[in-house]
């Protein structure tokens, strides 16, 4: 697998409060993409299904803007696009090759690559990326870091 490179590879998610997942994710898509599509739930499709008040777009997309450069990344290479839905384009665009998710997004992924089927489109490449724990073993999360912190989210 070293060295292969897709045309578009496709991440998404939240991306509220940035962590050691989210940058094994980016990093990821970099090494294997030519170009990324990053998705990037928005304000109304987060709040529908996190318990917690997320950060603004605005701010989210800043903070996955300067993570992406921080790992090579560029304007050049990274396109981040607002979704409302689980989906995104990666359904629907046919230059999508691949796609990065966490080992607990895996079903996404395979739901995407059936929905793309029954619209005729070639299945995504699948790359999971192991999900990354503490020094406690539990599963690093922006939850996990605002109970830690004592953060509840806006503006934290």
């Amino acid at each position: 697998m070293r060295g292969l490179k897709f045309r578009k590879v496709a991440v998404g998610g939240t991306f509220d409060t940035l962590h050691t997942g989210h940058t094994a994710l980016i990093f990821t898509a970099l090494n294997y993409g030519r170009k990324v599509l990053v998705g990037v739930t928005s304000d109304e499709f987060a709040q529908a299904y996190k318990t917690y008040k997320v950060k603004p777009l605005k701010i989210r997309v800043l903070n996955l803007r300067s993570l992406v450069k921080e790992l090579g990344g560029n304007d050049n290479d990274v396109i981040i696009d607002v979704i409302n839905d689980p989906y995104g384009p990666t359904i629907v665009d046919p230059t999508i090759d691949a796609i990065v998710v966490s080992l607990e997004t895996l079903p996404r992924a395979i739901e995407i690559n059936n929905l793309r089927r029954e619209r005729g489109l070639r299945p995504l490449y699948i790359i999971a990326v192991p999900i990354i724990r503490d020094g406690f073993g539990n599963k690093v999360s922006s939850t996990l870091i605002r109970d830690r912190t004592g953060t509840k989210g806006l503006g934290d």
